[in-house]
């Protein structure tokens, strides 16, 4: 499992420039079935890592955001590796977790490799030129000698040393923190695309709503300097290759242990990451860069294989689809869909929310409040095969007035990037009614919601720590 992983980064996804490539997780996608359309159903971190292993929406969590801000009366759910514990599989991740309160529903859990103050002060000991985004300091580039080792290696190697020791059934996660900030990459990796040239809108004026110029404005990509911007785009994909290697030495050592035929390999993340477009340096939107996610299963024999789905599906079809695989039953909680087992949706939904006017773009840091004091807006995405709406639906816990929706809506078939906002042509009206519909009803149905003080603390210095 990656962290902040844009589809569009990997080769077997249509990365745009040729000498791109991530050959061993290439590899993994010839030999399974790859979705397409794969979305997160939230794109912060807590939000979607509590929606994949818990099997429910943020909209029926009521988890939203990286503050743990939840429901009144809000209990935490079962999640798949406690149920594939209960029915005799040994499960142990290796890496970050980043639940609400810091939980952890793993019989073994190791987060050694996923601090990412760690990888600074490597940067810092090996004196790399260390280069930061305006504001908020968000560390784009620091480029490390051959040879200097990242901690995150570390949960490659438990993870091969764990294959090397396991008795059947075991549920194994190898969860790294690349390639979320800071950008700390190892030659020979980091120069790999540095004569590579990348084009993206970078002007906030131009995003398509306030929420995501919001964000352009906060995280102030438009600022950097051509060479920096540049710079953005070329240490990215330079982690993703580095991260390509970690996939590499993790299927090898399947190999080397007869264990290849007989284990399910699922390789994705927990969501993208705008790396300058519309100004936009993070994730938090509904952008494809950011909303859209790789999503590979891997059973040769069973699987397909060098197979391509279209089909939607979000983070929280994760839970069943893997329990399915097991043979184990899931509990009632889980509402996400069995991808294998299960027919198709004729639309997904995602939502982000921080509700109450002391919430912060950046709760680690205490940074980032909204422009009008009243916090940030709780947001809710409706996909369908082709469209994207995504409307602002509370403010402050309340639901919002019909102008301050501050609505965003992509016909996909001619504008595949999601720059033009089309909420105002009539052609589209009928079914822009319907998807608002949807979006709106999902909303009404959160329960009031709460700041929890021991969930909000716990979760916020878990936060902190990675």
């Amino acid at each position: 499992m990656a962290d902040e992983l844009r589809a569009d980064a990997l080769s077997c996804y249509g990365n745009t420039h040729p000498e791109i490539s991530t050959p061993h997780i290439d590899a993994l996608a010839a030999r399974g079935v790859l979705f397409e359309r794969a979305y997160t159903s939230s794109p912060v971190c807590v939000p979607a890592r509590q929606a994949m292993l818990a099997g429910q929406s943020p909209l029926d969590s009521g988890v939203l955001n990286n503050e743990g801000y939840t429901p009144a009366g809000w209990t935490e759910p079962e999640m798949f590796p406690e149920t594939l514990a209960q029915a005799g599989w040994a499960t142990r991740n290796f890496g970050k977790e980043h639940l609400p309160g810091g939980r952890s529903p793993w019989q073994s859990d190791d987060h050694s490799g996923a601090h990412m103050g760690d990888l600074l002060q490597v940067a810092r000991q090996h004196g790399a030129e260390i280069v930061r985004t305006p504001e908020i300091g968000h560390v784009i580039s620091a480029r490390l000698p051959q040879g200097v080792r990242l901690g995150s290696e570390v949960i490659t190697e438990s993870t091969v040393n764990c294959l090397a020791d396991t008795d059947a059934p075991f549920l194994v996660r190898a969860s790294f923190v690349q390639p979320h900030k800071p950008m700390v990459v190892p030659e020979p990796w980091a120069s790999r695309y540095a004569d590579l040239h990348f084009d993206a809108p970078r002007r906030p004026d131009n995003a398509p709503n306030a929420f995501q110029r919001a964000w352009g404005e906060l995280t102030q990509g438009a600022a950097l300097s051509d060479e920096e911007a540049q710079l953005s785009f070329q240490q990215y994909h330079a982690c993703v290759a580095w991260l390509d290697d970690q996939v590499g030495q993790i299927m090898t050592a399947l190999d080397e242990h007869g264990l290849r035929e007989s284990t399910i390999v699922i390789f994705t993340t927990d969501h993208g990451a705008s790396l300058g477009e519309d100004g936009v340096l993070a994730k938090h939107t509904f952008a494809p860069e950011s909303h859209r996610v790789p999503l590979i299963f891997s059973w040769p024999g069973v699987l397909p294989e060098n197979t391509r789905r279209g089909d939607l599906t979000v983070s929280e079809d994760l839970a069943n689809t893997v329990l399915g695989l097991a043979g184990v039953q899931p509990p009632a909680s889980m509402t996400g869909r069995d991808l294998f087992r299960e027919g198709a949706p004729d639309h997904v939904l995602s939502a982000i929310g921080y509700g109450d006017a002391s919430s912060r773009a950046f709760p680690n840091r205490d940074a980032g409040s909204w422009n009008d004091g009243r916090g940030w807006p709780q947001r809710v995405c409706v996909r369908t095969e082709r469209y994207r709406l995504d409307v602002t639906t509370r403010r402050g816990g309340q639901l919002v007035a019909e102008e301050e929706r501050d609505g965003f809506f992509a016909d996909t078939l001619v504008d595949q990037q999601e720059r033009t906002n089309r909420i105002a042509l009539p052609e589209y009206q009928r079914i822009i009614d319907e998807m608002l519909g949807l979006a709106l009803n999902a909303s009404a149905a959160i329960p009031e919601p709460d700041v929890r003080a021991d969930l909000f603390e716990a979760t916020r210095a878990a936060t902190k720590a990675v």
